[in-house]
């Protein structure tokens, strides 16, 4: 079960049809499951609490989640006679995205069995995840107006602690309009979904957006290798396949068309590719020698007066934190013209 932070009575909602994905409240089955996530929750915070009030924090004003509060500000009802508990009312009112419609899916081509077997990471989970993503792209950012929500729980996460309350709390005091929030994620998820049901017309369309979005899932680890699975996935989507395998000059020419760094000049975009293609050659030959010529090479060009913080990271993964970045921010360009113009990204990939 994978919870999302906008919360509220729904009708299911079908996002992709063609992947069967959409949102609904928990299914009955499963709300006494969340009660008792959510006490979990509670009895974690009430111990940090004590802990806090023990160090720094014990003259700062903390308190455990105040459920009939937070109820009553969300404005939702708790019926005495069916004497549900205001857990209970929170529960029914989260929202959760599934597979609601596998049997049309084309996650069937995976798994005839079921959409996401029970050893790996939920499809769900990692579709919400390469949403996120691609809301960053910069027409990403027009289209859907930064309203794709993001999990706040995760049954198949066992080692992580719940927060339901924490994010349902937080969205209730920031200074949002909380009903309206709501229907702009809403909008904004069945928007993302007709793109994607656009972009799959046939199955090698389904077989290349699944590998995106593995590939794309949950890399928090910002260094070599992130670097190196990237640029392979930016090659894969922008480099001539017809060609002989040499990047030199293509690279060059083409990843600066996704660089929307207004401060970086041509000149820079060019030099910048330049070394992307170097250094994702050098990484995957292990020239470790060659790979810290590179990174100062970088730092010297695109990190002039950075303020290296040496006791949060050292100089070489700040540089690697630098450059992830900034190809995390081309990948999310390149993707998004893939499911919106896949037509032109195609042509610009065989020019």
């Amino acid at each position: 079960m994978i919870i999302l932070n906008f919360y509220g009575n729904i009708e299911p909602t079908i996002i992709s049809k063609k992947l069967g994905v959409g949102i609904s409240n928990p299914p009955s089955d499963w709300i006494k499951g969340l009660q008792d996530d959510m006490l979990e929750e509670m009895l974690v915070y009430e111990h940090n609490l004590k802990i806090w009030g023990k160090r720094e924090f014990k003259n700062s004003k903390l308190s455990n989640y105040d459920l009939a509060e937070l109820v009553k500000k969300a404005k939702w009802n708790i019926s005495l006679e069916d004497h549900n508990s205001e857990l209970e009312v929170i529960a029914r009112n989260l929202v959760a995205i599934d597979v609601l419609d596998f049997e049309n899916s084309y996650l069937q081509l995976k798994n005839d069995a079921m959409d996401s077997p029970t050893c790996e990471v939920s499809f769900p989970l990692k579709f919400i995840n390469f949403c996120n993503k691609i809301q960053n792209s910069s027409k990403g950012k027009d289209s859907l107006n930064k309203r794709i929500p993001f999990s706040t729980f995760s049954s198949d996460e066992f080692n992580e602690k719940p927060r339901i309350l924490n994010f349902f709390r937080a969205m209730l005091n920031s200074q949002l309009d909380f009903e309206n929030y709501n229907k702009e994620c809403m909008s904004s998820l069945v928007k993302v979904g007709a793109q994607i049901d656009d972009y799959l017309q046939k199955e090698e369309d389904f077989w290349i957006l699944d590998y995106i979005i593995n590939s794309m899932y949950h890399d928090r680890d910002y260094n070599a290798y992130h670097i190196f699975k990237v640029m392979s996935l930016i090659e894969m989507l922008i480099i001539n396949p017809s060609g002989n395998g040499r990047t030199v000059g293509e690279l060059e020419r083409k990843l600066p068309l996704f660089l929307k760094d207004l401060r970086l000049g041509t000149t820079k975009k060019v030099n910048f590719a330049q070394i992307m293609r170097q250094l994702r050659n050098k990484i995957a030959h292990g020239d470790f020698r060659a790979i810290q010529k590179l990174l100062k090479r970088y730092r010297d060009e695109f990190m002039i007066n950075y303020q290296y913080d040496e006791f949060e990271y050292s100089i070489e993964n700040w540089t690697y934190l630098n450059i992830c970045c900034r190809l995390d921010e081309v990948l999310n360009e390149i993707v998004w013209e893939l499911i919106t113009n896949k037509n032109q990204l195609r042509a610009l990939q065989y020019a």
